[in-house]
């Protein structure tokens, strides 16, 4: 199915369907078997499903103030008819009552887990309990997009023009991204910020313009405080508490960990803190390194520009080095190619219209069988949402083919030079194509359980982890390198370099991430002001103080605009899962192997249908060792 990107009048079409749901619904009351109860309902679903996920895709990637305002007026409705379906009694007594009818053990499996849906999402309320459950829920889906269009306009609103002499250490590439009619123009998308902080030498520079991104949807006012999110973040946070409160939870984090594969948040945090711990003595001893290396009182924006240096005396080579040898066009013939070897498909660009002239249309098959589209969206735009994400648009249902949408903020070509990527960008394609395998590779028929739905959270970034593993095999990254001017392929001694340094100041980066999702669990777990929390929890985790102005939490769109609410730590869980996969696999034959096919059959293929840890299980054939991360970041275990 091709979607339509020229949705109109889409309140009232969202209207419509909504009533068309309730009529659904009405007859799955009444049904007595799987076809007339969950099927049905199942189909409806994913034709609503598939309308609300290109508004939002477009909401998105192609923003602007009009469409903005009609879609924030379909989220009321879409979260109020969502509210009155988990909360029909009559509904959920008829999936319960199929218990006693002969189901096949996918169907077993997801009827389980609508069960507990309904029961987490306040099925068992009555009176006031349920009205103001059913408010929250609406308040907090108008929180998030309000927060997640601070975030973009506040990331839109500082510029700063600059000459040639304050951009001492830029080469070519650094420059083209900034180049404008009038000279050159700084600003807060994620490849110019990375760029400023990593290679400009001018440290005022670097300062002003950390202090600017650390600051955005702030109070501060170098962005407008007209954007500031912390009210937003406040209210977004209280909501939970009080939504977990109402269901019988102590906190927002009792109420997410309900729906994991984990057991209980202290479970999590010991998990985190061992992690902490494990890494702490090596992050110290790599910051101390950068320290002696730098000869300076380093502050937050001189970190990346200390290790860009630091890295190249160890390693021999700049991060500039690889670019050139990394255009656009031969990354994704060499990510195709990977795809294509581990999992015995095809995979190639084909020409049909798409959103933007800048995505384009992926076609995925196996022999003459098509298995379903990617809609590839890489490069930055000014009314694009920042970060890297896939969304899905149509699951594997009733013959329809499954379809996805993979989006990136990367440089785009620039005076007839083509996209050259750095390779943490590459890393971060690999990632999402992960995703969008994921959902694409299905082999699920029901919508509900087909790709990444009803996969725990903390399972959700298993195959995205897992695909970036494969981004430093040799063959890999050579069938991904090409001069774009000389069209050599990578040397090997840069190659070699290149793997050498892939754990550089990793302990570092784990404490980084522990950080996160220690104070995600946390902040979720109280209802103190969520920067305290963070204060506490940097003092087992942080080795250099912040500045007092930093407000990174105002853009953190994962826990305020995202789903990984008391989830973050599912990143460093899948890490393990991935690690452990991807040793296993390397082991037994690597790419193309059996153990490449276990990992579809059993964990792509099989996406919500059965109980996660099983599928991992079957795969594997024991449970995860964190050691595999460990050994993975190179961290002494």
């Amino acid at each position: 199915m091709k979607p339509n990107f020229h949705p109109k009048n889409i309140v009232q079409t969202i209207e419509g369907l909504t009533q068309k749901g309730l009529e659904v619904v009405a007859l799955a009351e009444k049904g007595k078997d799987w076809n007339s109860v969950v099927a049905n309902f199942d189909d409806f679903e994913c034709e609503l499903g598939r309308l609300t996920s290109v508004n939002s895709h477009l909401n998105a990637v192609m923003f602007n103030d009009e469409f903005n305002e009609q879609y924030e007026k379909t989220l009321p409705i879409i979260t109020n008819f969502y509210s009155d379906i988990s909360s029909n009694k009559a509904l959920y007594a008829a999936f319960k009552n199929l218990k006693n009818t002969e189901l096949n053990k996918e169907q077993q499996h997801i009827l389980k887990e609508s069960i507990d849906g309904f029961e987490l999402s306040g099925v068992g309320l009555e009176g006031e309990d349920s009205k103001r459950f059913k408010q929250i829920k609406e308040k907090l889906s108008l929180l998030s997009s309000q927060f997640s269009k601070n975030s973009l306009k506040s990331t839109n609103e500082w510029t700063k023009a600059v000459n040639l002499e304050q951009l001492k250490g830029y080469g070519e590439a650094e420059l083209a991204k900034i180049k404008t009619d009038e000279g050159y123009e700084l600003n807060l998308q994620v490849p110019v910020y990375m760029d400023v902080m990593t290679y400009l030498d001018n440290r005022d520079l670097r300062e002003e313009v950390y202090r600017a991104y650390v600051s955005r949807a702030s109070e501060l006012g170098i962005t407008s405080p007209d954007y500031d999110n912390k009210a937003i973040m406040d209210e977004i946070l209280a909501l939970r508490y009080e939504m977990a409160n109402i269901l019988g939870f102590d906190n927002y984090a009792q109420l997410s960990i309900e729906a994991k594969m984990v057991e209980s948040t202290d479970q999590v945090l010991e998990f985190l803190m061992s992690l902490v711990q494990k890494s702490k003595p090596q992050a110290q001893s790599e910051l101390d390194e950068l320290t002696k290396f730098s000869g300076i009182d380093l502050k937050p924006w001189d970190l990346g520009f200390y290790s860009e240096q630091l890295k190249e005396q160890k390693f021999g080579f700049k991060k500039s080095e690889l670019t050139p040898y990394f255009p656009e066009s031969k990354v994704l013939e060499g990510l195709f190619s990977t795809i294509e070897n581990l999992y015995k498909v095809s995979l190639k660009e084909i020409n049909e219209p798409s959103y933007h002239k800048d995505a384009r249309v992926l076609q995925i098959s196996k022999g003459d069988e098509l298995i379903g589209k990617i809609y590839l969206d890489l490069y930055a735009r000014k009314d694009k949402r920042g970060g890297a994400w896939m969304a899905d648009y149509q699951p594997l249902q009733n013959h329809e083919k499954p379809v996805a949408f993979v989006v990136c903020n990367l440089n785009s070509p620039t005076d007839g030079k083509p996209a050259l990527f750095e390779f943490d960008e590459i890393v971060t394609i690999f990632h999402e194509f992960g995703h969008a395998l994921h959902h694409v590779l299905t082999k699920v028929e029901y919508a509900c359980a087909a790709g990444i739905s009803g996969v725990p959270w903390d399972g959700v970034e298993l195959p995205s982890q897992y695909m970036e593993f494969f981004c430093y095999e040799r063959d890999v990254v050579m069938s991904m390198s090409e001069h774009y001017q000389t069209k050599k392929m990578l040397p090997d001694d840069l190659y070699d370099k290149l793997i050498k340094s892939k754990n550089f100041q990793s302990a570092m980066g784990m404490l980084r991430q522990c950080e996160f999702s220690i104070w995600d669990l946390k902040t979720h777990s109280s209802s103190e002001d969520t920067y305290k929390i963070l204060n506490e929890v940097r003092k087992d985790t942080a080795l250099m103080s912040s500045i007092a102005e930093s407000r990174f939490l105002n853009t953190f769109g994962h826990i305020f605009s995202g789903g990984y609410a008391a989830g973050y730590f599912s990143y460093k869980w899948a890490e393990v899962l991935a690690a452990d996969a991807y040793y296993y696999v390397q082991s037994s034959g690597g790419i193309g192997s059996q153990a490449s096919l276990d990992f579809l059959h059993h964990i792509l293929e099989s996406g919500g249908s059965r109980d996660f840890m099983d599928s991992y299980e079957m795969f594997r054939g024991k449970k995860p060792s964190i050691k595999a991360l460990l050994k993975a970041n190179g961290i002494a275990n």
